[in-house]
């Protein structure tokens, strides 16, 4: 049986994309992992200073991956020699995740594994209707975490504005009234079980994008609430602008 081909992209500190260590732009890397689709490509990932602050193109980068739906070996060395664990390069750590947004930050699991932190100030500081809505859909009468799937590779530029969020996020607003009233809120993408487990875990809420259920692995609601404390999934519906029960 034939070696599946493999596609060698690495992201230097400057920003500079390689692929098969030549300097490549998005638009022609994006041409290339969707030939790699078809050839069932594995994908092999380098980043320079992985546990430095990642250059905003890491987020593109690792999002046009995921796009493709592209196995992904990642390497510490620049001549992709090792094979490492994601946990190795700085993936997501949930519990500091939940820690900070039970402290009235709003956090936003960026692509690259690091987390931008959105402060909420007092209720006061925030429009009434806008505190009525969030009491209305999560009452803060019962204290409750709530992880949410969406894109969050908006998270990874320099200055992330709530413009922004609010295009990626429809109901991003919400997001900030419930984070205000009191409850423990952040978001992630899940684009594997593994990722999605993990996100999931000590929620008792999950609120899903509808335009991002295409992205979630098979299964995806039994993975989640096995994961949750106290499983109640439901699905922003773009269409409607209300939240179902997945």
């Amino acid at each position: 049986m034939a070696e599946a081909a493999t596609i060698k992209v690495s992201v230097l500190a400057s920003g500079e994309v390689l692929l098969d260590k030549q300097p490549v732009s998005l638009a022609d890397l994006s041409a290339a992992l969707e030939q790699g689709a078809k050839s069932k490509a594995q994908v092999w990932y380098y980043r320079e200073n992985a546990h430095g602050e990642a250059p905003p193109v890491v987020a593109d980068v690792i999002k046009l991956i995921a796009s493709k739906r592209l196995p992904i070996r990642m390497s510490s060395q620049p001549d992709f020699s090792d094979a490492i664990t994601p946990a190795a390069l700085g993936q997501p750590d949930f519990a500091a995740v939940r820690q900070r947004a039970a402290q009235s930050q709003l956090v936003v699991v960026r692509p690259d594994g690091q987390y931008a932190v959105i402060p909420v100030g007092a209720k006061d500081s925030f429009p009434p209707e806008l505190i009525a809505s969030a009491e209305s859909m999560m009452p803060s009468t019962v204290q409750r975490n709530v992880a949410v799937i969406g894109e969050t590779a908006w998270a990874g530029a320099a200055s992330p504005t709530l413009q922004a969020a609010n295009r990626a996020i429809p109901f991003f607003g919400h997001l900030l009234g419930f984070s205000t009233i009191g409850h423990a809120v952040w978001v992630f993408d899940a684009r594997d079980a593994a990722a999605l487990s993990a996100g999931c875990q000590e929620a008792d809420v999950l609120l899903v994008d509808s335009q991002h259920q295409a992205v979630l692995p098979n299964g995806w609601k039994e993975i989640a609430a096995k994961a949750m404390r106290h499983p109640q999934i439901l699905v922003h519906d773009r269409k409607t602008h209300q939240l179902r029960k997945a």
